[in-house]
């Protein structure tokens, strides 16, 4: 047999041994009774907020009523069996929520519902809410679960969904990685998103840490992100690549999304993470930063937020910060030199999440921010 065959038949061996997946049907009944045994967990302060609009919930309710398919659910399984949903959080909840039984306080919400929200129609969670005209069946509006005939209840809770499960003693890497690739529902999953899902439930230190971190009232307001960048936590991936970054520039070796992954996994592996530390350090620079009083200083001339500014200048600072307490007017002018700064502009161009161009950049950075004469 040809060499490269064999090398290529051992690497498909090798990697299919390090995935444990299982698959299986099961009714909506039996869903929303796995919810309310505390058997399936959903945690949406970890994933996007409940967000579809009364004619998305009332096109859910509609396609099972008339058995059109949808896309099977995603769980990860712990070492006590508990089910932690990964993706389909907005399909399990308006179901769940529609029969009344979703168990959501709002207000323990990373970002809070307004009552604008909801009169936009862009966020609606609340219980027994009542159908809108379906896209199909007109007359479905008004509808809730108290005024449906029996008939379409029992319909309902009999439909069947189809549950991927990813078992807990499968490779974290691997976890991830099959998650990224089956993500193909209507607004995938972003990779915070799915490392939120998949490394919390190993180990939830690291991402309590970071979502903590990232409701920091001046790290929000110096960000400034949209609505939309927020609820694909945008944010709490800046707060990671922080924390990440700060003391392992050498280790850096991969491109950006595969280091954080390396970074919270052999952070759990190891143990000996100390959420203290960041927390102090973090929270130390970024009121330093605040101080300035400059709300736009990761923002480039079009007011456009400029992620390697954020990452050059939060490390830099962070990695000298003895310099610059109780001088304001020498942070300002580090900052200033460090976003004009050519050697740094041309590491934070092109491809600026490869691991060179990161390891330059933050390089450059420590630099500055260093020399003080």
């Amino acid at each position: 047999m040809d060499e490269n065959v064999k090398l290529l038949e051992a690497e498909i061996s090798d990697e299919r041994g390090k995935i444990s997946t299982d698959r299986m049907d099961i009714s909506f009944g039996e869903l929303i009774n796995l919810y309310k045994n505390k058997e399936l967990v959903i945690r949406p302060e970890y994933q996007r907020l409940f967000r579809w609009t009364p004619q998305q919930k009332t096109a859910l309710i509609e396609s099972i009523l008339l058995a059109i398919p949808i896309p099977p659910i995603f769980v990860a399984e712990d070492e006590e069996g508990i089910w932690e949903l990964v993706d389909g959080l907005q399909r399990v909840s308006t179901f769940i929520s529609f029969f009344g039984e979703l168990n959501a306080d709002v207000s323990k919400l990373p970002y809070q519902i307004t009552e604008d929200d909801e009169e936009d129609g862009e966020i609606s969670i609340g219980n027994k809410w009542p159908l809108e005209v379906g896209g199909l069946i007109k007359n479905l509006a008004g509808f809730t679960i108290d005024t449906l005939p029996s008939k379409y209840k029992i319909n309902l809770k009999r439909a069947v969904c189809r549950v991927e499960i990813l078992r807990g003693e499968s490779n974290i890497a691997m976890k991830y990685e099959l998650f990224k690739r089956l993500n193909s529902s209507g607004s995938k999953l972003t990779p915070q998103e799915i490392r939120n899902a998949i490394y919390r439930a190993v180990n939830p230190v690291i991402n309590d840490l970071i979502l903590e971190l990232s409701q920091n009232q001046s790290f929000q307001k110096l960000t400034g992100l949209s609505k939309q960048k927020k609820q694909e936590l945008y944010d709490q991936e800046l707060v990671l690549k922080f924390v990440a970054f700060l003391n392992n520039v050498e280790k850096i070796n991969e491109n950006t999304e595969n280091f954080l992954n390396f970074f919270i996994e052999d952070s759990i592996k190891k143990g000996g993470f100390d959420p203290q530390y960041y927390r102090d350090i973090f929270n130390q620079v970024i009121k330093m930063i605040d101080n300035i009083g400059d709300k736009n200083i990761f923002r480039n001339a079009g007011n456009l937020f400029v992620p390697v500014d954020f990452e050059g200048i939060m490390i830099g600072l962070a990695q000298n910060m003895s310099h610059y307490v109780g001088n304001i007017e020498l942070l300002k002018s580090k900052i200033k030199t460090l976003k004009s700064d050519n050697e740094f502009r041309r590491f934070s161009s092109y491809a600026s999440s490869s691991k060179s161009r990161i390891k330059a950049r933050l390089k450059r950075a420590n630099e500055i921010f260093s020399s003080v004469n």
